[in-house]
C-alpha cells in the first residue's frame, strides 16, 4: 500500500500543471536555463598571491520522467554550464552541479519492494566545496556513482541494501590528485513503532582504489557498523541522527603499509526547526571518515547551519555558516581548519524569471606552509524557466 500511494503521489506531481513545459509522446520535459555573474578576490586559492577575476558561468537545467508503466517510471535530471574567466582563461572548464541531483533512474514499485536503478553524476569546479582542496584554482572533478537501492517495506519493518560502484577522476588540476574507484555496499533494519517515529541498525563497507597522483596508499578497505534514528517531534521539529563505529584499513600491493589501521566513532545529526511563517532554520554536523583528494581518508569534524527569513516582502534571504576540521589519518598527513558564512538574497523577478545575489567567506588554516588562503566570493545569479 505505501508502494502505491508513493508511486501514485510521483505520478500526480508529474503530470501536475507547471511540472513540465514540453510533452514528447510519453516524456514530460522540464527545461530551465541560468547566468551567473562570479566575482572573486583569489581564484588561485594561494595564501601569498591572490588574483582577482570575473566569471561567467551560463547553465542548462533539464528534467524528464517517462512513465512506462503506472507504477514505475525512468527520471532525468541534469544541471550543465561552462566558467569562463575573463583573465585566466586557463581556468575555464565545464560543470555538471552537484546541487541538481544529476542523473538518471529507473523507478520500480513491486508489491512491497522498491527498487531504483540510478548513474548519478557530478563534475566540480569550485575548490571551496572540498575543504582538503588548496592552493590549485584549475581543481576540476568528476564523480559518477552507478548502483541500485533496494526497499522492503514490511509495515514497522524496513529494510535496505545500496550498492553503488564510484569513479571519481580528476579532470584538471595538480598531478598529486589521484583517480578514485570503489565498490560500497551498505544494509540498514529500521522499525517503526508509531507515525513518524523510525530507528535501526546499519553496516555498511567499502573497497577503494587509488590510481596515480601521490596517493598515501594503492586501495583500502573500510567498514562500519552502528545504528540511526529518525524523528518528527512536533508538526515544525525533526530530528535524525546516525553513530556508530568504522575502521579504516590502507594497503599496497597486497599488503599492509607502514600506514597504521584506523579507527574511530562515528556520528552524524541533523535538527530542522519551523519556528513560524517566516523563520526556519537547521543545524547539522557530526565526526565521519572521508576519502581525501590524495588517497587515504580524514577524520573530518563538520558543523554547519542555514536559516531563511521571510520578513520582507517579495525577497527571500538565507544566511548559513559552515565550519570544517580535517585530519589525514596517514603519518605526515595534513590538518586543516575551513570555516566562513554565507548570505543570499533572491527575487521572483517575473512568473518565470528569478534572481538571487549571494556573498560567500571561506578562511582555510593549515600545519603545512603554505596551504592556507582566504576567499570572497560575490556572485549574481538570474534562473529562467521555459
Amino acid at each position: 500500500m505505501a508502494s502505491a500511494q508513493a508511486a501514485e503521489g510521483r505520478h500526480r506531481a508529474a503530470t501536475s500543471e507547471g511540472y513540465y513545459n514540453v510533452k514528447l509522446g510519453p516524456m514530460a520535459w522540464n527545461f530551465g536555463a541560468g547566468l551567473g555573474l562570479e566575482y572573486s578576490d583569489n581564484v588561485g586559492y594561494t595564501q601569498y598571491r591572490g588574483e582577482a577575476d570575473f566569471s561567467l558561468r551560463p547553465q542548462i537545467n533539464a528534467r524528464m520522467r517517462w512513465p512506462v508503466s503506472e507504477w514505475n517510471s525512468i527520471n532525468l535530471s541534469l544541471g550543465a554550464g561552462y566558467v569562463a574567466y575573463l583573465e585566466q582563461t586557463q581556468l575555464n572548464r565545464f560543470f555538471i552541479s552537484a546541487d541538481s541531483d544529476s542523473g538518471l533512474s529507473l523507478d520500480i514499485y513491486a508489491g512491497d519492494f522498491y527498487l531504483e536503478l540510478h548513474d548519478r553524476i557530478s563534475i566540480t569546479e569550485d575548490p571551496y566545496r572540498d575543504p582538503t582542496v588548496a592552493g590549485d584554482g584549475r581543481y576540476s572533478r568528476l564523480q559518477n556513482a552507478a548502483g541500485i537501492t533496494t526497499i522492503w517495506d514490511l509495515n514497522k519493518v524496513i529494510l535496505q541494501l545500496n550498492y553503488d560502484h564510484v569513479n571519481s577522476v580528476t579532470l584538471s588540476g595538480r598531478q598529486g590528485y589521484g583517480d578514485l574507484q570503489s565498490e560500497v555496499v551498505s544494509f540498514s533494519a529500521g522499525y517503526a513503532p508509531k507515525a513518524g517515529i523510525r530507528y535501526g541498525v546499519e553496516v555498511g563497507g567499502s573497497w577503494q582504489q587509488y590510481e596515480g597522483g601521490n596517493t598515501y596508499a594503492d586501495n583500502a578497505w573500510q567498514w562500519n557498523v552502528g545504528g540511526f534514528g529518525e524523528a518528527q517531534i512536533s508538526e515544525y521539529i525533526s530530528f535524525a541522527g546516525h553513530a556508530g563505529y568504522t575502521v579504516y584499513t590502507p594497503q599496497t600491493h597486497g599488503a599492509l603499509t607502514r600506514e597504521r589501521e584506523y579507527s574511530t566513532p562515528y556520528v552524524a545529526l541533523s535538527f530542522r526547526h519551523r519556528v513560524n511563517a517566516y523563520v526556519d532554520y537547521s543545524l547539522s554536523g557530526g565526526r565521519t571518515l572521508p576519502t581525501s583528494l590524495t588517497g587515504g581518508a580524514v577524520d573530518m569534524y563538520t558543523a554547519n547551519w542555514s536559516a531563511n527569513w521571510r520578513v520582507i516582502r517579495k525577497t527571500s534571504l538565507s544566511t548559513g555558516f559552515s565550519y570544517y576540521h580535517g585530519s589525514s589519518v596517514s603519518s605526515g598527513g595534513e590538518t586543516f581548519d575551513q570555516y566562513g558564512p554565507q548570505i543570499t538574497l533572491g527575487w521572483r523577478l517575473a512568473r518565470k524569471l528569478s534572481s538571487n545575489l549571494s556573498y560567500r567567506l571561506y578562511w582555510r588554516t593549515s600545519d603545512q606552509a603554505g596551504r592556507d588562503y582566504s576567499v570572497n566570493v560575490v556572485s549574481l545569479n538570474f534562473n529562467y524557466a521555459f
